[in-house]
């Protein structure tokens, strides 16, 4: 995967196998909201895979944790 910011675009690259990866990170995330829908509950199990979703996400664009503002920014 390949991310790169320009000033007014940011391109990401991926292989066919990142974007079957996102594809299923994308649906793991539709059964947990549909799952937080239907019960009005929430699984730890959902929890950790939100929280592997949230890491994967910042990964592919990039980000960088900045402590001071407790947010992630560019790189």
């Amino acid at each position: 995967m390949k991310t790169k910011h320009l000033k007014n675009k940011t391109t990401i690259e991926l292989t066919p196998e990142e974007t079957t990866g996102f594809i299923k990170q994308i649906n793991d995330l539709d059964t947990i909201l549909s799952s937080i829908h239907e019960c009005q509950d929430l699984w730890l199990s959902d929890i950790g895979k939100l929280e592997t979703l949230k890491y994967k996400i910042a990964d592919m664009l990039d980000l960088i944790w900045d402590s001071e503002s407790y947010s992630y920014r560019r790189n």
